[in-house]
């Protein structure tokens, strides 16, 4: 059982001392007490009129855990912000993120954080708050009504009855791995927890639309009594232990026959919860490690064996030269799509023997050959956690040469031409790439949002149990701001519950929650400060103003107006979203390289016993100063 999961379990099994719980309980309250026996302790969203009477349950006197914690609800000033800090809320987590809207306009304002969500295998449930017209037959003229919130047919409405279920018809099989829309109150108890298992299952969004009317009504308590809770190992799909035993030996025999093997840590160790298993295996090892762009701080960078992330040929060249001299990659977690894979540039030693684990099989390719064998329906989890047990360390014969040494930024080479002068030089991506990461302290949460500076983080080199969370292959501008309240509520709801090395940080230091945030990205959603400030998270935010859509401009129309955005105030943000007075956050302007110092050095001592309140920082960059790597990438994607 991992560290991350078992906090979990342990926070919620027998959450709510099932032995009190009435034989019936209304259904509504049976879904918050769900949540919360799944570890769930905030729930974001926005109230709407088919969600009230079921929001009301929250506040229900019984709805407390065995500490005596209940649920928080989290308002947030939009649906799809909403959607967007449930997402952080699992990411940190590693638990689901819930969010809760009224229907159709609610659930569609949710929808795209929701599909960045399946697309980034983020742990989500959405509960919709749905008109019930079309299941109750005490009107059943209803049945023929066009209804606020739905839309009509787009023939012939007026002649005809609305399509009910436009909008679960939508999600069904598309976005989310499991959808049920509740119709039969005898089945709504098993159906919500038939997809809170799914989501752990496949480790993306389900749905559960919930007529108003079901809310007030008695269903039986049995399954919270005979299930108190609903666990990530209870519910992944599990491998024969014969075909388990037989893929992990056929694993051990190319490793013992390999002088030169390389592990890649991809995003689904994550997903599952297997970080630290994954970590005990290289550090036990002494098998060198990269890293992907989404699984990026899956593997420990500070780790001698780190050699840094590769996604193909658009990565650090000593970093190419490495991986492309191993005889075999064994690929934990793996996830193909064209940032992961460097816009398919991804290759290996001709010679390579190559196996990916995933959730859903296990593959064997010979690079030299081309011969493969996939093996579906079993889960790289069991792979995984066998091989710890059954690795002869003995037999291992690796031979690595001189060019394995550990990874170290300064092989990119970043160049700038005149460094000046401090006092007055101005703040450049190459001057932020060599500065930032030394500001880090082991176990600070980042948080970076789609933006130019975001594609030079993948050549950081973290420090030890650092969490790094962005949209990788979904790439929405303005997610992580609203991610970033998610992942605070998390923090706060778990504590430290990334640290799975508490001897790699400093004894009693408190994470700092980072957020790297563009002014472009910044403008979609930052309404969601005044979320942030109202329930007085702590956070720092750098503001990188580099006066409109940088990232775009590296792409087309550098100086087109459609790449422009109006000019703000930024460090008067906080002060108009609530906090008025100055006391709970403090905001500044960094426009030369010594103030950017100052400032790093500052954040990196500052409030390590008792952080509190919010660091703004806006950040002076310019208009087309943009990372090499993105310059890099942008020219590939051209050539296609």
């Amino acid at each position: 059982m991992t560290p991350v999961t078992h906090d979990l379990v342990h926070a919620t099994q027998n959450a709510f001392g099932t032995g009190s719980l009435a034989a019936q309980i209304p259904f509504g309250l049976y879904v918050f007490k769900r949540l919360l026996s799944v570890g769930v302790k905030s729930i974001f969203g926005v109230p709407g009129d088919y969600n009230l009477r079921l929001l009301e349950h929250m506040y229900d006197d019984s709805l407390r855990d065995s500490n005596g914690g209940t649920l928080e609800w989290v308002g947030c000033c939009n649906e799809l912000n909403a959607a967007y800090a449930a997402d952080g809320y699992s990411r940190y987590t590693n638990g689901i993120g819930s969010v809760i809207t009224t229907f159709g306009v609610g659930e569609l304002g949710a929808i795209s954080g929701l599909a960045g969500a399946c697309s980034e295998d983020v742990k989500v449930l959405h509960i919709v708050g749905i008109v019930d017209y079309e299941i109750s037959n005490q009107n059943p003229e209803m049945r023929l009504r066009n209804v606020h919130h739905l839309v009509p047919r787009l023939n012939d409405s007026n002649f005809v009855g609305p399509d009910y279920r436009i909008y679960s018809e939508m999600v069904r099989d598309k976005i989310a791995c499991s959808a049920e829309y509740l119709d039969d109150l005898s089945t709504a108890c098993d159906k919500v927890d038939k997809v809170i298992e799914d989501i752990y299952k496949y480790s993306k969004p389900g749905y559960i639309f919930v007529p108003c009317t079901f809310v007030d009504q008695l269903v039986s308590s049995r399954n919270l009594v005979e299930r108190p809770t609903i666990t990530l190992q209870d519910s992944v799909t599990k491998t024969s232990p014969d075909e388990a035993r037989k893929l992990t030996n056929k694993i051990l025999d190319l490793l013992y026959r390999s002088s030169t093997p390389a592990i890649v840590g991809d995003v689904f160790c994550d997903r599952y919860g297997l970080t630290k298993e994954l970590n005990d295996f290289i550090n036990r090892t002494g098998i060198v490690s990269f890293s992907s762009v989404m699984g990026k701080s899956v593997v420990d960078e500070s780790s001698p064996l780190y050699m840094g992330l590769y996604s193909g040929k658009g990565h650090v060249g000593s970093v190419i030269e490495k991986f492309l001299s191993c005889d075999l990659v064994l690929h934990f977690g793996i996830e193909k799509n064209e940032i992961n894979y460097g816009n398919y540039s991804y290759t290996y030693k001709p010679d390579a023997k190559v196996v990916e684990l995933h959730p859903a099989y296990v593959r064997f390719y010979d690079h030299l050959s081309k011969e493969e064998e996939i093996y579906r329906n079993v889960n790289f989890v069991d792979i995984l956690r066998l091989l710890g047990e059954k690795i002869e360390v003995p037999r291992l014969s690796l031979h690595y040469d001189s060019k394995f040494t550990p990874y170290n930024p300064d092989d990119l080479k970043l160049d700038e031409i005149d460094f000046g002068n401090d006092e007055t030089s101005d703040i450049t991506q190459v001057y932020l790439q060599k500065h930032l990461p030394g500001s880090l302290n082991p176990g600070d949460v980042l948080i970076s949002d789609t933006g130019s500076f975001q594609f030079s983080i993948r050549d950081f080199k973290l420090p030890s149990q650092v969490k790094y969370i962005a949209q990788s292959i979904y790439l929405s501008i303005g997610m992580a701001l609203p991610a970033a309240l998610g992942v605070a509520k998390g923090m706060k709801d778990y504590p430290n519950l990334h640290i799975l090395d508490y001897g790699k940080i400093e004894p009693g230091y408190q994470p700092r929650l980072i957020l790297l945030e563009g002014d472009g990205a910044a403008q979609m959603t930052a309404q969601e400060l005044s979320t942030i400030v109202r329930h007085q998270l702590p956070m720092e935010i750098f503001l990188w103003n580099n006066n409109g859509y940088t990232i775009e401009r590296v792409i087309e129309g550098p100086t087109r107006a459609y790449n422009d955005i109006a000019p703000w105030k930024w460090t008067k943000l906080l002060e108009v979203f609530g906090d008025f007075d100055g006391k709970l956050s403090r905001s500044s302007t960094l426009e030369t390289r010594s103030q950017l110092l100052k400032k790093l050095s500052e954040l990196k001592s500052r409030y390590s016993k008792n952080r509190k309140g919010i660091d703004f920082m806006e950040v002076r960059l310019a208009t087309m100063d943009v990372p090499s790597q993105l310059s890099g990438l942008v020219k590939d994607l051209m050539k296609r």
